[in-house]
């Protein structure tokens, strides 16, 4: 059975441009049969099929579905196995571009930019595996009801004398529905963020009277939350490598200064004492100040989600052999289990989606954009406290 060529299904991608006219073939009658029942027959790809947790199916070299696993026949909405068997995937999924053409699935101008279809043709015609995003739009009674994004990874097999090929899919409407909404806020509020700092740059030009002092702290937030949304992206998709340092002289009362203020209306702080203890003595310090405050108010928030109403936090700083000290106190204490993985990503005491990033973050970005070193010290007697080591 000739295999067909990826611009025969009028795929257009960067391994094969252009598009020629589709394919008409397919298995049918005792052909399909026979296709199906040498499929059904391999005891070790049923319990293949079985064993797998992700929805799978088997095709033939024209992309039809001789087998697949309950957990994709489930979720193809089909009552019996003999309904899907024979089609392509788009035509068992409903896609309503499936047959504009009289080759069905895969065949249509529409499926030139599809996922699905360029994932399979790849694996057959370059003999590896190929992995693509695909959207699906969905159909009922004849009009699009619902979209699917799905992750398609196809490899090819042989056995019986046939190349076939191992479809896996995977749904992920979801992650793609918060990564989309993930990206749109923090483009809106980038923007919105510049738009700001404009906006007082042009203030101060048209109105020479305006408060110099104001207008520069103003400045100063727009500035600090532009890179803290840039930093925050970097940190999501692990791309720290592209955020760009901005250092300065950082007096170290000043940081607690603006700490002091940042954090006086959490509603953390209720019930709480933040105690800044000022240096002994006047301190300047070179570093990346969005940086180096995004770590201070982690470690300043945890500590006061650990510290029990009427309890007191403390904030302070020491020099010792060349080094900077920041620490961060707390009377609460980190059990034993907990302080083994307390710098693991993802990880969380809270049981929630959306957490484990905290102290992660202190780390990653204390140690590898800082070069410094994050560590904590904890006991029952003493408490706990968090500590971000720089060179002077």
């Amino acid at each position: 059975m000739p295999t067909p060529h990826p611009v025969a299904l009028g795929i257009e991608s960067p391994e094969h441009p252009g598009a020629l006219p589709p394919p008409s073939g397919r298995s049918t009658g005792p052909c399909l049969d026979e296709e199906i029942r040498a499929v059904t027959n391999l005891v070790l790809l049923g319990s293949l099929l079985d064993a797998v947790q992700g929805l799978v199916a088997v095709l033939n070299e024209n992309r039809q579905i001789l087998a697949l696993n309950d957990r994709l026949l489930q979720a193809l909405g089909a009552e019996h196995l003999n309904a899907v068997l024979g089609l392509r995937l788009g035509e068992t999924l409903r896609c309503p571009h499936a047959m504009h053409a009289p080759g069905g699935c895969g065949t249509t101008e529409h499926c030139q930019t599809c996922g699905a279809a360029i994932a399979q043709v790849v694996a057959l015609t370059k003999d590896r595996p190929s992995e693509q995003l695909c959207a699906i739009e969905l159909s009922k009674d004849g009009t699009a009801a619902s979209n699917l994004f799905v992750r398609i990874r196809v490899a090819p097999i042989s056995f019986a004398g046939h190349r076939h090929l191992l479809l896996f899919l995977e749904d992920v409407s979801q992650e793609q529905r918060a990564a989309l909404l993930e990206q749109a806020f923090l483009h809106d509020l980038s923007n919105t963020a510049t738009g700001l700092s404009a906006g007082v740059n042009m203030l101060t030009q048209i109105n020479p009277e305006a408060d110099p002092l104001l207008a520069a702290e103003v400045l100063q937030l727009a500035d600090r939350l532009t890179r803290e949304i840039e930093l925050q992206r970097c940190l999501i998709h692990s791309t720290l490598h592209d955020f760009k340092h901005k250092k300065s002289a950082v007096l170290v009362d000043k940081l607690f200064a603006d700490l002091a203020a940042a954090m006086r209306y959490n509603p953390l702080a209720e019930g709480r004492t933040i105690a800044f203890e000022e240096m002994s003595e006047p301190l300047l310090i070179q570093t990346d100040l969005t940086i180096l405050q995004r770590i201070l108010s982690n470690m300043l928030i945890n500590a006061l989600e650990a510290t029990p109403v009427g309890g007191k936090v403390r904030i302070f700083g020491r020099v010792d052999a060349g080094h900077l000290q920041l620490c961060v106190w707390n009377p609460g204490y980190i059990p034993a289990p907990i302080a083994l993985r307390i710098f693991q990503r993802n990880f969380s005491t809270k049981g929630k989606l959306g957490r484990g990033l905290g102290t992660y973050a202190m780390k990653l970005l204390g140690e590898n954009l800082l070069g410094g070193r994050v560590s904590f010290e904890s006991s029952p007697e003493a408490g706990t406290c968090f500590s971000l080591e720089l060179p002077r």
